[in-house]
């Protein structure tokens, strides 16, 4: 009974380490896209404006760089979703075969 209570929290604490995986990436992805939305602010003022339409009286690199975190958390979720769910697949890949080979040949 207590293999199988270990293995569960050895499972769980995979689970929350990938998940703080998806949070750290997203959050530094969000940063990345607020630094680089408030740097294309600044050397072009008219592109943000034509992209984002801000309000007349807003201050466009700030207004550009609360728009690139948001899209940076968006796009920084996915990558990392999808580099994860490419990690679990080898996971269950390796453990099919695992399971495979250990199945004796009649």
């Amino acid at each position: 009974m207590a293999q199988f209570w270990s293995l569960g929290i050895i499972e769980f604490m995979t689970f929350l380490r990938y998940f703080f995986y998806i949070v750290a990436g997203a959050l530094a992805s969000s940063v990345i896209g607020g630094i680089f939305a408030c740097v294309i602010a600044f050397i072009s003022p008219d592109f943000v404006k034509g992209l984002f339409s801000p309000s007349a009286g807003a201050d466009l690199p700030r207004y550009a760089a609360a728009v690139g975190m948001i899209w940076g958390i968006f796009l920084g979720t996915a990558v990392m979703a999808f580099s994860l769910l490419l990690v679990t697949a080898v996971q269950v890949a390796r453990l099919i075969k695992k399971k495979s080979d250990e199945k004796p040949d009649a």
